[in-house]
């Protein structure tokens, strides 16, 4: 009788604590949870600047590291920057087409355990591939928006900016990543110049010099969100979905069938999102092999006919060579074929209310 009653009481104690250490996390970072268990009332929030020195991470959240000699010159590359590096535990686990095996909370697991060491100054996404929006719900959002680390990455990656922003309000960085834009070191310039030299604002040019261009002329300003078109709509329905009210939504693909990008967009029309939209950016469409850019790009501004805001296009961001860096979540500015970014991307935190 006596050892059943013990028990009870150890067992409402340690249920006390868990709910203790809840609520202390909340209040350590001025945040509260709201009904359904997400962080309320936050400020957008920017990572620290990155400097010589930083532990960063390197992660593989949708396709495995399958060439470990890559891998060595990729860590050898960024301890050559000054940085010290920490590879994600499991990094060449796959199941097959990371189906089945507990593969999900394997790479979240080890994903989190990034996320969880305020140590590490940056999370870089090794390559894209698929599945990474399966470890959504297994994400420790909150230990993202207590440490605050850079996350960088694209495509598939799309998935997780989305969800970082919706559910921890951080800023992130849709650029390249370390095996598939390895190499491009204007790319990385950019992106290191970006993450490691706070600056009030700057603006977004393409590396190459060539201009953006307006297919809807005017101003707009709003936080930017969005990335990968096959990403976006596949979160559609789901807490993830992205809130585009007067937010700049920017989008980009790979290899897309014209009739799908149309799909995707008629989707977020459907919706209404597109009546909400501050301005639409449209970055890299690469085409099928052989196929014409043209009938891509008339297929996504046929479905953005109805569309007032400013649009533009040939922004050289997403899947083509040294794509420039877009800060997701970040405040930006559109005038005419211009696009400014009017915060500081890594510092302190923005201060921009952001309620769920």
């Amino acid at each position: 009788m006596k050892i059943r009653i013990l028990r009870k009481v150890i067992l409402s104690l340690m249920v006390c604590a868990v709910l203790l250490t809840n609520v202390f996390a909340a209040v350590s970072y001025g945040d509260t949870t709201d009904s359904a268990g997400r962080l309320a009332n936050m400020d957008i929030v920017v990572p620290s600047p990155l400097r010589t020195g930083d532990r960063v991470g390197i992660v593989a959240p949708a396709r495995r590291a399958d060439d470990r000699d890559r891998l060595r010159t990729i860590v050898l590359y960024l301890m050559r920057k000054g940085f010290r590096v920490v590879i994600a535990d499991d990094i060449d686990f796959e199941t097959e087409l990371n189906l089945g095996g507990g593969s999900e909370l394997i790479r979240a697991d080890a994903f989190n355990a990034l996320a969880r060491n305020p140590d590490i100054k940056a999370i870089f996404c090794l390559r894209g591939g698929y599945a990474s929006m399966h470890l959504l719900p297994y994400i420790d959002y909150r230990a993202l928006r207590q440490n605050r680390p850079i996350f960088v990455g694209y495509s598939d990656i799309t998935a997780m900016h989305a969800a970082i922003f919706q559910e921890a309000g951080l800023v992130t960085f849709h650029g390249p990543m370390l095996s598939s834009n390895f190499g491009q070191e204007e790319s990385f310039d950019l992106l290191f110049d970006m993450l490691m030299n706070p600056k009030d604002g700057f603006p977004l040019e393409n590396i190459d010099g060539t201009a953006f261009i307006a297919k809807n002329t005017g101003s707009a300003e709003g936080v930017i969100v969005g990335g990968n078109m096959t990403l976006i709509s596949s979160l559609m329905g789901t807490k993830y979905e992205l809130d585009l009210k007067d937010k700049i939504l920017f989008i980009e693909d790979l290899q897309e069938a014209p009739y799908k990008l149309h799909r995707y967009l008629w989707q977020l029309k459907l919706a209404g999102k597109l009546d909400e939209v501050a301005a639409v950016v449209v970055g890299d469409i690469l085409p099928l092999a052989g196929d014409n850019p043209d009938n891509y790009y008339f297929s996504i501004f046929e479905a953005l006919k109805d569309v007032k805001a400013p649009i533009l296009y040939n922004v050289r961001a997403g899947h083509d060579e040294n794509p420039l860096t877009i800060p997701l979540g970040a405040e930006v500015r559109i005038e005419g074929n211009m696009i400014t970014v009017t915060q500081s991307v890594v510092g302190t935190a923005v201060g921009m209310p952001w309620n769920f």
